[in-house]
């Protein structure tokens, strides 16, 4: 008999130190779709909805499509966009009852107005509706956060294994999957979760330098050999939001009809065991100033070097309009840079009202907060292009998805070609840079404002990487922010022996 399953995707990574919010406008900035227009638009995407859809078509279902929202990470959630997605959700699930399964694309990170587990607050108001017995399977980023109030709400937690995250269809897939064999009464399927008393660790669940989180995922398929233990998913956590559960955790799904809960957090402790050991394996970014004396050391080839701006990556809710890293551009001498991407939708405005070839003096960046990274930069250029933003991303991440910067322009300043945006977006695809006709491979230099995601598009044709934390909010120094909600005593911010 076909299952009636249902689709959802609620998704955002809330950074609690940002003076910024997160409302529908920036849901819809990246993409809101309801109903039909969710296959409409994500059909053949490296997303998590297109591999249930993938998933859906081959299990021979019939999918229920309710709201994909996604946010780029930002603030936390206003609680008028939480009673609009939430409400809209609760509306279409009890037109469509009674279902046999639901799917959820969740991040694991997202802290609203009105509660520090956002996910779970979610996730509360689906079982309202649909009652306790309905399977329910979710997929998370790697860097959730997670409360174990999360295991009395799901049945079934896959979370992605790469970072950058190129296997988010796969994912979904592999949920979709579970969640077909709990519905066939195949398995019965739980959640343990255990977390070891870390705010950071893993190498924050980096994957393409053969680092710790590469040998965790080798343990956790051993693991997963095991009768009964169908999934166990690793998080390297969220440190950017002080909340209780903030850090890495493990996340155990289990058959209850072959194995314990007990036998469950055994395999997860172990996981946990091995993250510890791990601690102190990071790898950091160097300073801007260790960043600037590299680059003049170098001779120039036919491909970049790319430079990551870390501290500034919108992609963990930094303000992305930070200015250091061009002012030492500009200050250094050297030639043929693009930069991007810079949020200041006043200073893009005002360029595109200009027009391609206007000379120009104004001031760009650092409108966040001026005590962060450094403040607004007055500089003199020339408008080459000007654009509404709109590209389509086609690297490994969210391939084949729709999506926007806003008004955007080249604004040329001596040798530096910048990319201002009027939506946040981090830099983890070239058609980014393209949508104002930079083209990335031309440069002998370039500056992204992400941590690790552009990797994946920016790897193949770069000539090196240089990563630098140029003072942004996201700098990977704990000490410099206030924790008032997290666990405590905690790693590395307090001494433990265990």
């Amino acid at each position: 008999m076909t299952k009636r399953v249902v689709a959802i995707e609620y998704m955002h990574e809330s950074n609690t130190f940002t003076i910024m919010r997160t409302g529908m406008s920036e849901f819809r900035a990246r993409y809101f779709f309801v109903g039909d227009d969710i296959p409409a638009n994500l059909t053949g995407t490296g997303t998590e909805i297109g591999g249930f859809i993938a998933a859906a078509d081959e299990l021979d279902w019939e999918p229920l499509y309710m709201v994909a929202a996604s946010a780029a990470p930002s603030g936390p959630v206003t609680e008028k966009a939480r009673l609009e997605i939430t409400d809209d959700v609760v509306r279409r699930l009890k037109a469509v009852e009674p279902v046999d399964g639901i799917f959820i694309a969740l991040h694991g990170a997202m802290v609203t107005e009105t509660s520090q587990d956002g996910e779970t607050q979610f996730l509360c108001a689906v079982r309202e509706v649909v009652g306790s017995d309905i399977p329910i399977a979710v997929t998370l980023d790697l860097h959730a956060n997670i409360f174990d109030e999360m295991a009395d709400q799901v049945n079934i937690v896959v979370s992605y294994r790469t970072y950058p995250h190129i296997d988010m269809n796969e994912c979904g897939v592999e949920a979709c999957k579970l969640l077909d064999q709990a519905m066939r009464g195949v398995i019965d399927p739980r959640v343990a979760i255990v977390r070891p008393p870390m705010l950071v660790g893993c190498d924050d669940g980096r994957t393409t330098n053969d680092g710790p989180m590469c040998r965790l995922l080798e343990s956790a398929a051993r693991e997963m050999a095991a009768t009964g233990i169908l999934n166990v998913a690793i998080n390297a956590g969220f440190a950017e939001a002080d909340v209780y559960g903030a850090g890495p955790n493990v996340q155990v799904t289990y058959d209850a009809a072959t194995t314990t809960k007990s036998e469950a957090d055994v395999v997860a402790s172990r996981i946990c065991d091995e993250m510890w050991g791990w601690r102190d394996s990071y790898d950091l970014p160097v300073s801007l100033a260790d960043c600037m004396a590299d680059l003049k050391s170098r001779k120039t080839t036919d491909k970049p070097i790319i430079v990551a701006d870390y501290s500034d990556n919108p992609g963990s809710g930094a303000y992305s309009d930070c200015t250091a890293v061009i002012t030492a551009m500009q200050e250094s001498g050297l030639k043929n840079i693009a930069v991007g991407g810079l949020l200041d939708p006043i200073a893009a405005q005002e360029l595109a009202a200009y027009g391609v070839g206007a000379e120009v003096t104004l001031p760009i960046g650092g409108k966040s907060d001026a005590n962060v990274g450094g403040g607004p930069l007055t500089v003199t250029g020339v408008v080459k292009s000007v654009s509404d933003g709109a590209f389509t991303f086609e690297g490994p991440m969210f391939t084949g998805v729709p999506s926007t910067i806003g008004t955007s322009v080249c604004f040329q300043v001596g040798e530096l070609a910048i990319l201002i945006i009027s939506e946040r977006q981090q830099m983890l695809d070239q058609n980014i840079f393209r949508a104002v006709g930079i083209e990335p491979s031309e440069k002998s230099i370039v500056v992204v404002k992400s941590m690790q995601h552009f990797r994946g598009a920016f790897a193949p044709i770069a000539e090196d990487i240089i990563v630098t934390d140029a003072g942004g909010l996201s700098t990977p120094d704990m000490t410099k922010r206030t924790y008032t909600n997290i666990r405590r005593p905690v790693f590395p911010l307090d001494q433990i022996d265990l």
